[in-house]
């Protein structure tokens, strides 16, 4: 069954409402107050809509309903951002992207949609963006726009392109660009409508940059192995040369062997690990985001007048929507957990091999003095392994630190996650 909304073909907002108070010449003006969606059958055909879907888009309902959802495309969107669109959602995940879609009367609109898979399809939920990555979006749409006009590249081809550039612009991957932006877009909006500022969105914000600092220190933990990964054979070679004499630099070359090859071993790990905690915290704050707006639309939504026929389905499926995404929002929060305890162990196993290197240095240090016609070389050996040592002691404190700052917030945020489910 199907629920008409009243047909609102009118252009009607309050100025106070848009971000600068004028929607921009050829722009079809809507309040950051209002939330629309449409859902569509998995072949894009829309099923529903709500009144404000129908009124920014400039048709009546005959024209909306059965039609391919592609009958508001806009001629100036990438074709990049509906391949990625429809990679993800086919494979049962959402995605959040921005959009500038056209109306019925040649006007055009931006929003940020957030696609989430529903029973028997998608449900698409829209809010108006203003943050300042909506400003670099634009930019960019245009110029891969421009591309795709002069190359026609195909349409994975141009998703391979936006995602190369989102690295560029510090972006890992299209999961940590979506969260980032719906954060900002959400917050944004809060501001424009007096709203005070959402605690579990700031938490996300510094719960990202704490990933990021793992990533780094992770990072430059490997860098430093991988520049000093000869000098174990060094001091096998000044071992060598030394003869019978050296056997005891022979043992320091040997435990350092050991200690190289277990910390390769385990670095490939380390690194995983920090990358796995960077991209449960993106998926737990896009997670909670998209709870949060679906709790939105669902208010909105219920304020809004129409006819009731099919209306209590919709809702209804509202409501199961926003239940099973307050549930995975929980459920990437105890994933962030699980992953920060995870990677703690890999820096406990770090800290051991650390301690072996410090150990392993001041032996070679004591050695050192006794073989006066290699100690020139032995000090270059010793002071790459001290460089080396200091490295990994220096990161992996900071580690320490941020992870148990985020281990705290990830806990703040799981309980207070819960309370509201």
């Amino acid at each position: 069954m199907v629920w008409y909304p009243q047909d609102r073909s009118e252009d009607v907002v309050s100025p106070a409402k848009l971000s600068d108070g004028l929607a921009e010449v050829g722009e079809v003006g809507f309040g950051f107050d209002e939330l629309f969606f449409s859902r569509t059958d998995p072949a894009g055909i829309i099923k529903f809509g709500n009144s404000v879907f129908q009124r920014i888009a400039g048709y009546i309902w005959a024209e909306l309903l059965e039609k391919p959802h592609k009958i508001i495309r806009h001629a100036d969107m990438p074709r990049a951002v509906f391949w990625l669109l429809w990679d993800t959602i086919k494979k049962n995940q959402p995605i959040g992207a921005y959009v500038k879609n056209r109306a019925n009367d040649g006007r055009h609109y931006w929003v940020f949609a957030i696609v989430t898979p529903v029973e028997g399809g998608y449900l698409s939920v829209r809010l108006k963006p203003s943050s300042p990555v909506f400003d670099v979006v634009r930019r960019e749409y245009a110029a891969l726009r421009a591309l795709e006009r002069e190359q026609s590249p195909t349409p994975q081809q141009s998703a391979e392109l936006l995602l190369a550039r989102l690295r560029e612009l510090g972006f890992d991957d299209y999961s940590a660009f979506m969260a980032t932006a719906l954060g900002a877009e959400i917050a944004a909006r809060d501001r424009q409508l007096g709203y005070a500022p959402d605690a579990v969105i700031q938490c996300f914000d510094d719960l990202v940059k704490g990933a990021r600092l793992l990533l780094e220190h992770a990072s430059a933990i490997a860098s430093a192995y991988m520049r000093n990964e000869s000098v174990p054979f060094n001091f096998r070679v000044l071992a060598a040369q030394l003869g019978q004499e050296g056997a005891a630099i022979g043992v320091i070359s040997t435990n350092y062997t050991l200690l190289s090859s277990e910390m390769r071993t385990i670095l490939a790990g380390f690194v995983e690990s920090a990358e796995a905690v960077y991209r449960a915290i993106n998926d737990g704050y896009f997670l909670a985001c998209t709870a949060r707006m679906q709790r939105e639309v669902i208010a909105f939504f219920a304020s809004e007048k129409g006819e009731s026929a099919g209306r209590e389905e919709e809702m209804g499926l509202l409501d199961r929507q926003q239940t099973a995404y307050g549930a995975r929002s929980i459920s990437g929060l105890t994933d962030i957990v699980s992953k920060i305890a995870g990677f703690q162990q890999a820096c406990v196993e770090m800290m051991r091999l650390a301690a072996g290197l410090e150990v392993t240095r001041v032996m070679g240090k004591v050695e050192c003095s006794r073989h006066v016609g290699v100690k020139e070389r032995m000090d270059e050996l010793l002071g790459d392994l001290e460089t080396f040592q200091r490295t990994i002691a220096a990161s992996l404190k900071e580690i320490e630190h941020t992870n148990h700052r985020i281990r705290v917030e990830a806990d703040g945020l799981l309980a207070r996650a819960k309370k509201v489910a």
